[in-house]
């Protein structure tokens, strides 16, 4: 039988064959609700080619049993299109299967395929796919920092929130960059604490890349995670670096992201003018992420903002700029953006009514200061989290810091008190030391 070679596939037609090693299969499921949306595989052929594959959850219980990871098949009667988001390989084509896909495993051995496929991508290739959703990367690098595990709220504006667990470690890449990458969900126990102090190599896959402070991945349901692998990258970062300067160390939870959703509303709360008085002071000296209570004054024009939001905000105190991105804008509006880009029909140069509305709304903003903010003076601060004001809450916060200013007060009017009693004392001591030594003069002189 003749095999096509993935490279020849085009979308016209679904008679071909091919024979293909699954190099990786694994369950899409839409973290937002947990519904399986397909099974997928990634496809290698004898030439080293690969091709991502889909099954929709519709046709899954016809293939599922006959398919496993690892295994040599030909597959018939498959349709191809244009590949769409999150590729998990380099190929604008993939694979759908239909209810008529023929599934033939073939007996011979795998050993004509490699074991592993990976596709690295360069710190270079992630700058320009950060933010976007067109493909999904691959990365390598040494384990040099990771924290506890945490929990934080998903689904916060749909009837069904819950606590998702997260662990973020930092890779040190084959160029020498360092990278932020939160593992999500069973991926956060991936590592156990033991592994602090050794030297390991990570691989992580399918990861979405984003521009929020720096850049950072994030897990997919595609994600696969290995360590210490015996291929050539891993031997090269090992050769590159020292093993005393690379072994992972334990990095301390953010405290602003713990605690109850209210205590979080009024973690380091500041004015805009405390902020920018920071800014400006000694940054090393200060803990730079709080929350304000702000007015949105204007939302800033010309920029794509189905990707960020830039606002002008105030408070009582000065005004200054800040931007949002994607996800918390989303949490936000309460409205994905893929709906609003719909609703617009192609105008996207148009900001949506839902967005212009936000001008005048109060709401509770948590910053963080990035290291521009810190190195150039410049505002546009980053929003990590918003809050709609609780109108008791934020009454009962103004009662309490009114209590401690006079606390604070009545602390400098006792210490003030207590100088001038010491003050006083000194001075009856000195008057003491005067007359008595007074009186020994006149005694002295009287003999």
């Amino acid at each position: 039988m003749a095999y096509k070679k993935l490279s020849e596939l085009t979308t016209r037609g679904q008679t071909w064959n091919i024979k293909v090693k699954v190099m990786r299969l694994w369950d899409s499921v839409n973290s937002a609700t947990d519904e399986l949306l397909s099974l997928d595989m990634i496809l290698m052929d004898e030439q080293g080619d690969v091709i991502h594959a889909s099954i929709w959850k519709n046709l899954i219980d016809n293939y599922k049993t006959q398919i496993n990871e690892s295994s040599v098949y030909v597959f018939s009667n498959f349709k191809v299109q244009e590949s769409q988001k999150y590729r998990p390989v380099c190929n604008d084509l993939k694979i759908t299967f239909m209810y008529n896909t023929k599934v033939k495993q073939v007996k011979e051995s795998a050993e004509s395929f490699p074991e592993y496929y990976f596709d690295f991508a360069s710190i270079d290739t992630l700058q320009n796919r950060a933010n976007k959703d067109q493909h999904l990367s691959d990365i390598i690098g040494l384990l040099t920092r990771m924290k506890p595990i945490e929990t934080r709220m998903t689904r916060k504006n749909t009837p069904n929130p819950r606590l998702a667990e997260i662990r973020e470690i930092e890779l040190l890449l084959l160029g020498g960059d360092k990278i932020r990458l939160t593992l999500w969900g069973q991926f956060a126990r991936f590592f156990s604490e033991d592994i602090i102090g050794n030297q390991t190599v990570v691989i992580v896959t399918s990861t979405t890349v984003q521009e929020y402070i720096g850049l950072s991945l994030r897990s997919s349901s595609a994600t696969r995670i290995y360590t210490n692998l015996h291929i050539r990258e891993t031997w090269t970062l090992i050769d590159r670096q020292s093993s005393e300067e690379t072994v992972p160390k334990m990095m301390e939870v953010d405290k602003s992201t713990q605690g109850t959703r209210e205590e979080q509303m009024f973690y380091n709360r500041k004015t805009l003018k405390d902020i920018t008085e920071m800014r400006h002071g000694n940054p090393g000296s200060q803990e730079f992420v709080f929350t304000s209570k702000v007015t949105i004054d204007r939302v800033q024009e010309n920029i794509q903002w189905w990707y960020r939001l830039r606002l002008q905000i105030s408070d009582h105190t000065t005004s200054t700029s800040c931007t949002i991105f994607d996800d918390v804008a989303q949490s936000m509006l309460e409205t994905p953006v893929s709906s609003l880009l719909n609703l617009l029909d192609g105008r996207n140069d148009e900001i949506p009514n839902i967005i212009q509305q936000l001008c005048g709304k109060q709401l509770i903003f948590k910053f963080k200061l990035s290291e521009q903010n810190l190195t150039e003076g410049t505002p546009n601060y980053v929003v990590k989290r918003t809050f709609v004001p609780d109108y008791m809450l934020e009454k009962q916060y103004l009662i309490n810091k009114a209590e401690e200013e006079l606390m604070d007060d009545d602390v400098d009017n006792i210490l003030k008190q207590d100088r001038e009693t010491d003050q006083q004392t000194d001075q009856q001591d000195s008057d003491q030391e005067i007359m008595s030594e007074d009186i020994n003069q006149i005694v002295n002189s009287s003999r």
